[in-house]
């Protein structure tokens, strides 16, 4: 009856130690994203470049990603536009400003199961 007892205690640890060592692997990474303007300062009727750098982890995101940019002026949002993949993880939208203003651009990126929502908020002037 002991040994029976004890076999039974050996199954049960080495089933306990298995599926730490299943969590430990499946841990689930993060979605980064970094949005940015070039020019930092936004003139009107200027070419402006907003980019998103869209990292899992540290594993860049070309693939299978969903990326939009939001345009929002003086608090209204006047539409969204998928950028251009540029690979590498960075997605890329080129544009100008016809009004001087408060304007915001919101980067949504869906991938797997999560969802980030950096903004950029800045001043369209002469």
């Amino acid at each position: 009856m002991k040994s029976i007892i004890f076999i039974l205690s050996i199954f049960l640890l080495i089933g306990c130690s298995d599926s730490g060592n299943k969590q430990q692997l499946e841990q689930p990474k993060s979605l980064k994203v970094l949005l940015e303007s070039n020019p930092k300062k936004i003139k009107i009727n200027e070419a402006v470049a907003f980019t998103a750098e869209v990292k899992y982890g540290s594993e860049n995101v070309s693939k299978e990603a969903e990326v939009q940019f939001e345009i929002i002026e003086n608090g209204i949002s006047i539409g969204s536009v998928f950028p251009k993949n540029k690979g590498d993880g960075k997605y890329l939208l080129e544009t100008k400003f016809f009004d001087q203003g408060q304007k915001k651009v919101i980067a949504h990126v869906s991938y797997k199961t999560l969802h980030e929502m950096p903004e950029l908020s800045f001043q369209v002037s002469n």
